[in-house]
């Protein structure tokens, strides 16, 4: 089989067995290995009606019959009802009662009921919740002993079926083979379910600690930045309470603070919005949004933090692009970028934002002139790794608004990404699918 046709198969088995059992992301692990259970047990089942028939078991046959259709009951339940306990307890005490009347017309303790009554434990303990497994231990326990110690003082109440010592091997050969491969396939598929399970876990757990850690440093952060603007206007209060200013030195000690408190806000922004995605989860509300109409207003903010710098600001916006998207996270994405951008640049540098159409997509290009992005932290540039970190102007930053603009990209199934420029500064490109 050539290799391609080997990856069909595999294909094929994968779907097949998500079929059977069902979507993990659909099912519970318990769940799953119910309907991998009763998958099993009625193929078992199914074959011995027609062996034991042949071998002179009628009413096992019988019996095993009566299992097919309590199987397949039970699986429909199951599986495309998704009633696991109730399937549960059925089964185990329909398989009881069943095995146990079975006893009686398939040579008791000589026959294969005790393999059989084995394998239905071992079954019952995979499928049944934690809390049940001392129930179904008792009803097994005082079940089994209970046809043991009837067959002792009333063995004449006991059928024997077999007619010599052929029919014994070849009733209980076959039943300790399938209990075998049952127990050994049905242990297989717990641990891989098990260890599956508990590297997701494990997996979760580690990213909840580093998410902790990276929290309690951008907090620390926060508290620690915030008081800078703070004790800033607290100064200037108190200058102007103790001396007289003149007007010249006073324009540009409030244009300073303007600065400083716009930016203290921006940087408050962001905060708010993680925090409240923390705290609710992301909703996206995705609606036909004018690209030129969203991006507009954010030049406006950004006009400040431009013309305090001498950067100059140019724009090439196709006002007849429309992006399917959320524009309270597109406007936070562009005012981040653009932020950064001013952020970076030096004085009598120059931004340059760009709107255009590739195939079904928008792409808004933000450039500048400014200092590029190191090579040591280009792999962390949007992540939540905080850094402190200084623009041109010795603005402060915590690194959060660029983990925003991934996160808020992905949300509306786009693309964000950024280039180091070959004659400086950098390129940031954000990628959104086109309204129809």
């Amino acid at each position: 089989m050539s290799i391609s046709g080997t990856r069909n198969f595999t294909q094929r088995a994968k779907a097949f067995s998500l079929f059977i059992i069902g979507d993990p992301q659909h099912f519970t692990l318990e769940n799953r290995i119910f309907n991998a259970i009763c998958a099993i047990a009625l193929f078992i089942i199914a074959i011995n009606v027609p062996y034991n028939y042949l071998t002179g078991l009628k009413v096992t046959s019988l019996i095993f019959t009566v299992l097919v259709v309590i199987f397949s009951g039970l699986y429909y339940l199951s599986r495309y009802r998704k009633k696991v306990s109730y399937g549960v307890a059925v089964a185990v005490i329909m398989i009881d009662v069943t095995f146990a009347i079975n006893y009686f017309f398939s040579s008791g303790i000589e026959g294969a009921s005790l393999l059989s009554f084995t394998l239905a434990f071992f079954l019952t303990m995979l499928i049944s919740p934690a809390k049940q497994y001392y129930w179904w231990l008792t009803l097994n326990l005082v079940t089994v002993l209970g046809l043991i110690a009837w067959e002792y003082y009333y063995p004449n109440t006991i059928l024997n079926v077999y007619q010599d010592r052929t029919d014994i091997f070849v009733d209980l050969t076959p039943t300790y083979i399938l209990s075998v491969v049952v127990i050994f396939v049905g242990t297989v598929y717990l641990k891989t379910a098990y260890n599956k399970e508990k590297k997701t876990g494990e997996e979760k757990t580690r990213s909840l600690e580093m998410m902790n850690t990276e929290k309690s440093k951008l907090f620390s952060l926060i508290s620690h930045d915030l008081r800078n603007p703070l004790a800033s206007i607290q100064s200037y209060l108190q200058l102007m309470r103790e001396i007289e200013i003149d007007q010249e030195n006073k324009i540009q000690i409030e244009t300073e603070l303007l600065y400083v408190v716009n930016s203290t806000q921006e940087m408050l922004y962001n905060i708010l919005v993680w925090s409240k995605t923390q705290l609710d989860g992301l909703h996206v509300n995705l609606t036909p949004v004018d690209v030129a109409a969203a991006i507009h207003p954010i030049l406006k903010i950004n006009k400040m933090a431009v013309a305090k710098k001498k950067i100059s600001l140019d724009t090439n916006i196709d006002a007849s692009l429309k992006v399917m998207a959320d524009v309270n996270m597109l406007q936070l994405i562009v005012r981040n970028l653009v932020g950064n951008a001013a952020k970076f640049t030096p004085a009598g540098g120059s931004i340059f934002i760009k709107t255009s159409r590739t195939a079904d997509k928008c792409l808004i290009e933000v450039k500048d002139s400014g200092v590029g992005i190191d090579p040591a932290r280009q792999t962390d540039v949007f992540s939540l790794k905080v850094r402190s970190t200084f623009g041109t102007d010795a603005e402060k930053g915590i690194g959060l608004g660029l983990f925003l603009c991934k996160e808020y990209t992905m949300a509306q199934q786009g693309r964000i990404w950024f280039e180091n420029n070959k004659n400086g500064g950098s390129s940031f490109y954000l990628e959104l699918p086109l309204a129809q």
